[in-house]
């Protein structure tokens, strides 16, 4: 199987939706210069494996080089941070965050894929996440409370971003898993041009919460 063939969609398999770069906002007046987002952040040992497999995957096909470890995340939603406004959207924010109760999610990366105008390349599951789209629902719901303005796409598939800037590569097929399960959420703030992560907060998730609501079946019928 060739390289493009490989990471051609399997039945069943999500494509990558909603990626367009909705945490990284175009300069706009009275805008900060850096992004307030919640995020899920692998652990640190399956962070750098990522990064090192990223290098090796690319493989001299572009300049970029890949996200550094400590800042590959999945993001869940933006907040909107007017400039002078930070400390009240934070308080407001880490209030909310604190509200919320669910349970730790497994997830698993397995695709590969460029998104962005073909711009980034990304790791994204092959099959639905539907538990990490419930959570940033739960996490809009509680800011939505809070009169904290964000922003949310409903459809937007979890990724988590290897290299920004890559242009149109050679895809490659991908031979590992990436799996972990998600026991916090952040916020962080993201300083735009300066590549750093400024931890705001980090919030742990209960085991013993409420379960997630499953995905309906497909009606099936018998013959």
């Amino acid at each position: 199987m060739g390289a493009v063939e490989a990471l051609q969609p399997k039945p069943g398999q999500l494509p990558l939706l909603g990626t367009e770069g909705w945490t990284r906002h175009r300069a706009v007046k009275g805008r900060s210069k850096s992004e307030l987002i919640f995020v899920f952040k692998p652990p640190a040992a399956l962070a750098t494996r990522m990064h090192e497999d990223a290098a090796l995957y690319m493989g001299g096909q572009s300049d970029r080089p890949p996200h550094p470890a400590d800042m590959l995340h999945i993001s869940l939603l933006a907040l909107d941070d007017p400039k002078g406004t930070r400390d009240e959207t934070v308080a407001k924010a880490v209030a909310a965050a604190v509200e919320i109760s669910a349970r730790p999610i497994p997830i698993t990366l397995d695709s590969v894929g460029l998104f962005g105008g073909a711009r980034h390349l990304a790791l994204y599951p092959e099959k639905d996440h539907g538990q990490v789209a419930q959570f940033a629902e739960r996490l809009a719901k509680a800011l939505k409370g809070r009169n904290v303005p964000h922003s949310y796409k409903r459809d937007s598939t979890p990724h988590v971003t290897l290299v920004y800037g890559c242009g149109r590569i050679e895809p490659q097929p991908i031979t590992r898993n990436y799996a972990w399960i998600a026991g916090e959420f952040m916020l962080i703030c993201s300083h735009v041009g300066e590549t750093r992560h400024e931890e705001i907060g980090r919030w742990q998730l209960d085991p013993a919460a409420p379960a997630y609501a499953e995905r309906p079946r497909q009606l099936q019928l018998r013959i």
